[in-house]
């Protein structure tokens, strides 16, 4: 098999997110003979992350989310009834709205006979999964096996989601996301004071606030030499508020989501990662800061562990205890030489994800879900 069309559908890569961010590298760097087509099922204009669940703003945002992906569902169907029909698609699916919203496009998928592989997002699918009733499980559980085989991030989602399938015909490939490393050179921290950087969605899950309270807990002097550089999207104002109201707004700087260069400047000049998120798939922004050679306060939690031990690239604390939390700020202040150690263990840890074996492997996986279809 020589070229090989691949039909990509998942979130504009403008949304704010993680599955985006893995979709702009994917099209940055595909892999090797391989030509992909885009198509989103969702848009940063209808994306309901980090808007209040059943306020006003989330019901227009939802039922112009509905809108959307039926039309994208009707061009994919165009696309599979023409002459140039893709040989494979590969479908990137999270949880709640996201599982439905692919379930129907695999089946879609399935009566067109276009082979498919699927992508495995979502930090929440366990309780997600756990939450519906048997007959919507089975439903779910339908859109695994009309699939030539899943993609998932890691050892610990690959056993989860074999309990789901049970059914050893349909492979689980783990392929940990992506990272594009540096092209400048990385430059090892040399400051006394500690630069602690958090990039994602600001609420309770991921930890924001429990970032804040620790910072707070911390003595005086630790304090003086500890900054805070927050940026994402969801509860923004309320993080700046509660800064205020912990009295370190003098140490705190927090800005909505940024990218680009601004990104970039941020991971240059902190030296340190911090995310004590209660779920995780895993995190980009976390890939991102070890490859920019930071060390790490994150939670054990999804994917985290299979890539941060405890004490060599960083900290594991539990993402509830803000004592955990505070005391793992107070060692990086304090150890510049620890932080700067676990920094360069952690670029060394992430080096084997970088996007260019990601596009080789992945390519592998295309081939193999292509000719195991055409076996059948």
């Amino acid at each position: 098999m020589g070229h090989l069309r691949v039909l990509l559908i998942g979130p504009d890569p403008s949304v704010k997110g993680g599955v985006s961010h893995g979709i702009k590298l994917m099209l940055k760097y595909p892999p090797p003979d391989v030509e992909y087509q885009m198509l989103p099922t969702i848009t940063a204009q209808f994306a309901t992350a980090g808007i209040p669940n059943r306020s006003l703003r989330y019901i227009q945002v939802a039922i112009g989310n509905l809108c959307f992906f039926l039309k994208a569902y009707r061009k994919i169907a165009g696309i599979l009834n023409s002459e140039c029909k893709p040989h494979l698609a590969h479908v990137r699916f999270a949880s709640y709205g996201s599982t439905f919203r692919k379930g129907l496009i695999a089946r879609l998928l399935a009566r067109k006979k276009v082979p498919f592989v699927l992508s495995a997002h979502g930090a929440m699918y366990v309780s997600f999964y756990n939450s519906l009733q048997p007959f919507i499980k089975q439903w779910v559980r339908k859109m695994f096996l009309l699939s030539q085989g899943l993609i998932v991030l890691s050892e610990s989602w690959k056993e989860f989601y074999q309990s789901i399938i049970c059914d050893e015909s349909i492979p689980i490939w783990i392929l940990p996301n992506a990272v594009e490393l540096p092209a400048e050179p990385i430059v090892w921290d040399t400051t006394p004071d500690l630069r602690l950087l958090f990039l994602g969605l600001m609420t309770e899950r991921k930890g924001s606030d429990r970032v804040l309270q620790a910072i707070a807990r911390l003595s005086k002097p630790t304090q003086s030499k500890v900054s805070v550089f927050m940026a994402g999207n969801g509860m923004v104002e309320a993080m700046q508020s509660l800064a205020t109201d912990l009295g370190i707004s003098d140490r705190v700087t927090i800005k909505d989501w940024i990218q680009g260069e601004a990104k970039n400047a941020w991971l240059r000049d902190t030296n340190a990662f911090i995310l004590p998120s209660r779920n995780e798939g895993l995190p980009n922004a976390m890939l991102e800061a070890m490859a920019w050679g930071k060390a790490l306060i994150v939670s054990p939690v999804g994917g985290i562990p299979e890539f941060v031990t405890d004490g060599v690239e960083g900290f594991l604390v539990p993402p509830d205890d803000i004592d955990a939390i505070a005391d793992a700020i107070r060692k990086l202040a304090e150890n510049p030489d620890l932080r700067r150690q676990m920094g360069m263990a952690a670029r060394k840890r992430i080096e084997p994800l970088d996007i260019q074996n990601y596009r080789i492997r992945l390519g592998e996986i295309y081939r193999e879900a292509f000719e195991s279809a055409n076996r059948k």
